[in-house]
């Protein structure tokens, strides 16, 4: 009797590591509620911080109202997988850092998308980034009369930096390790009047974040008469750009992060808004009855399933719907259009993707398997 149950037992767990993951996904628990998504869906909305002054990132557009930018997106996504409605979310006005980051300590934001992950000691204030959704550095821009097209042509020139920035410490240091001459620092009081003074010609370049160079181009309503440093090579520091939550929910944390993880999956298997309901389960054969998980599986491959289908999906073991991804891919977009929508060639803020490609394409964008 003993060998048999022991036999019965045996068999009972070869079984079951030999499922396939469709059938061992079937009944997921549903995990109890967190602090901060039972905050969310009391209040109906995503209280989202975004600096409303960075042009291309999070801008309030004066005229209309509206909040627009990458950021922005990004928490639309995140308000879709919770809601499925792309508008539940509130954008308060933080564009103070500082009383941003309080604003999350205290509960009042469930997420900040503004801060770049060398501006803040985390665990002094019980927080926590999530994945990096952008990459940025410091870099170089001249006007565009002037030859300065590397770092052997900028050495000896004079460079606006802000007072006590990271330029104003980190550029020196770069030509020392390159060999070259020192640059000439001129403080300024801020990036606006570190540009004016390059306007000017009070100095040969400024040196400053990436972005900010790049918004202050473009805002400046002459783009083509500067000239900003692009490729790996011209950012002399690594400046990467992911969201701030509180530290301590593991279930929010997961939920910010397969969220943006599935922005990137979605574009890595080329699933964009257009085409996503295309891969749901269609009904076929003379009764209509959906697809099964054999021939679904067969179409579609697991890891897609599991993205979109209801069935195969495994949002609830994040408190969500099994295919949260559909409605934020149909609703938001994947990575690449949420990129081009704010930065491609025809948007506010036209950048090349550079660095924030996805891996395969050359860039440093990266999302685990979605699993």
């Amino acid at each position: 009797m003993v060998k048999n149950s022991f036999r019965i037992l045996c068999l009972t767990l070869i079984l079951w590591v030999t499922l396939p993951l469709a059938a061992q996904q079937e009944t997921p628990t549903p995990p109890s509620i967190g602090p901060t998504l039972n905050s969310i869906r009391s209040r109906g909305q995503l209280s989202c911080g975004v600096d409303q002054n960075q042009f291309g990132f999070g801008y309030l557009d004066p005229n209309t109202g509206e909040v627009t930018g990458f950021q922005v997106d990004l928490c639309r996504a995140i308000a879709t997988a919770i809601f499925g409605d792309p508008l539940a979310v509130e954008f308060p006005p933080f564009n103070d850092p500082a009383l941003a980051i309080e604003a999350l300590r205290s509960g009042s934001l469930d997420i900040l998308m503004t801060v770049s992950p060398v501006t803040i000691n985390t665990a002094a204030n019980g927080l926590e980034y999530g994945p990096t959704y952008f990459f940025s550095g410091q870099s170089i821009l001249t006007r565009s009369d002037e030859l300065i097209a590397d770092w052997a042509a900028l050495a000896g020139r004079s460079v606006c930096v802000v007072t006590d920035s990271l330029a104003q410490s980190e550029l020196p240091a770069h030509m020392r390790r390159l060999q070259l001459s020192p640059v000439q620092l001129v403080p300024q009081v801020s990036q606006q009047a570190s540009f004016q003074a390059l306007q000017n010609g009070q100095c040969d370049a400024q040196s400053a974040d990436y972005t900010d160079l790049a918004i202050l181009r473009q805002r400046s309503g002459n783009p083509t008469g500067f000239t900003l440093w692009e490729g790996s090579a011209t950012r002399y520091t690594s400046q990467p750009y992911a969201p701030l939550i509180r530290y301590g929910d593991d279930q929010w944390s997961d939920i910010v992060s397969y969220t943006l993880y599935g922005l990137i999956n979605a574009e890595q298997y080329d699933i964009t808004s257009e085409l996503v309901t295309t891969l749901e389960r269609q009904r076929v054969g003379t009764t209509g009855d959906p697809e099964t998980d054999t021939v679904y599986l067969a179409r579609v491959g697991s890891t897609i399933a599991s993205l979109v289908d209801e069935n195969l999906g495994f949002g609830i073991r994040l408190g969500l719907a099994n295919n949260f991804m559909l409605a934020v891919i149909r609703d938001v977009g994947n990575y690449g259009e949420i990129f081009n929508r704010n930065f491609g060639t025809t948007a506010s803020l036209p950048l090349p993707r550079g660095l924030n490609n996805l891996v395969q394409r050359g860039g440093l964008i990266y999302a685990p398997l979605w699993r």
